[in-house]
């Protein structure tokens, strides 16, 4: 797990091409790279179902997608899993519709460091409200410590330096 306040996250959004453009997803993955030694939460629109078969719901057949096998390359290079499919192995639900193909996929995702996963209390998918695609939600427990409370104090140091005692004789008086 993660260990008191010195841990740091690495909290990346995207918005993926909706297009078949894999070395977007090669790119991301470079970009990521340097970031290996943090925990890794990557969510946003990928524009990909993942699995075609569970996360999209069409009268038509799925096509091969090279983004698709970047996208697993990625997940897999940086050691990042599919929080809310683990969560929800066989379910089929989705976070967008589209209406010229007339289909629903899930292409919204939060992806995470294998490290990250004891601490995942819940994921979803939220009903579509303001937007065409539907609201991803992951809950975290990073830490059951609270921080540890600091009072300020001042540095007595000050008290002997006299240009800091005159500046505050002279502020104060």
């Amino acid at each position: 797990g993660l260990s008191s306040i010195e841990s740091s996250i690495v909290l990346c959004s995207i918005y993926a091409p909706n297009n078949d453009d894999p070395q977007f997803f090669a790119d991301l993955s470079r970009t990521l790279v340097p970031y290996l030694h943090l925990p890794i939460v990557l969510g946003g629109d990928f524009n990909i179902p993942i699995d075609p078969i569970l996360d999209r719901k069409s009268s038509s057949r799925p096509s091969l997608s090279r983004a698709r096998s970047s996208l697993h390359s990625l997940l897999q290079d940086l050691g990042l899993v599919d929080v809310w499919r683990l969560q929800h192995p066989d379910t089929k639900d989705y976070t967008f519709y589209s209406h010229p193909h007339n289909s629903f996929s899930r292409i919204d995702y939060f992806f995470i460091s294998k490290l990250l996963l004891p601490q995942v209390k819940s994921s979803s998918i939220l009903p579509a409200s303001i937007s065409d695609h539907s609201a991803i939600a992951i809950q975290l427990t990073i830490s059951d410590t609270p921080p540890p409370r600091r009072q300020w104090r001042l540095d007595l140091n000050f008290l002997s330096d006299e240009e800091f005692s005159s500046y505050i004789a002279q502020k104060t008086s």
